[in-house]
């Protein structure tokens, strides 16, 4: 159930959108309690951003991951933290504001 989502700047260039979401697919994949079968990666473009003074190209990266409850904090760190390192390396040499964070979904609403 776990889901990616990759929210960028629509004017991110020499970024392999496409490859970076099946990458960070797999870097979810390879953590404990994950099964790959129901990981759902999707990425969408910002059009209108400000990142910090707006000095910069406003260039940003921001991952969600989601996830239902049950997994301790340890383990939440280490996939937000992979999944940086992952997205950290796909846009290495450009000045991105990138960030990661994860969200537990309630389970008595969630339906699949």
């Amino acid at each position: 159930m776990p889901h990616i989502v990759i929210e960028h700047s629509n004017t991110l260039e020499n970024i392999d959108l496409n490859a970076l979401a099946h990458d960070l697919h797999q870097d979810l994949a390879s953590r404990d309690t994950v099964s790959i079968a129901a990981i759902k990666t999707r990425s969408h473009p910002v059009y209108n951003c400000v990142v910090g003074d707006d000095a910069q190209q406003d260039l940003m990266m921001h991952i969600t991951l989601k996830l239902l409850p049950g997994r301790d904090n340890a383990l939440k760190s280490e996939m937000a933290k992979g999944l940086y390192d992952t997205a950290k390396s796909a846009i290495a040499g450009q000045n991105v504001s990138l960030s990661v964070e994860v969200q537990e979904l309630h389970a008595d609403t969630y339906q699949k």
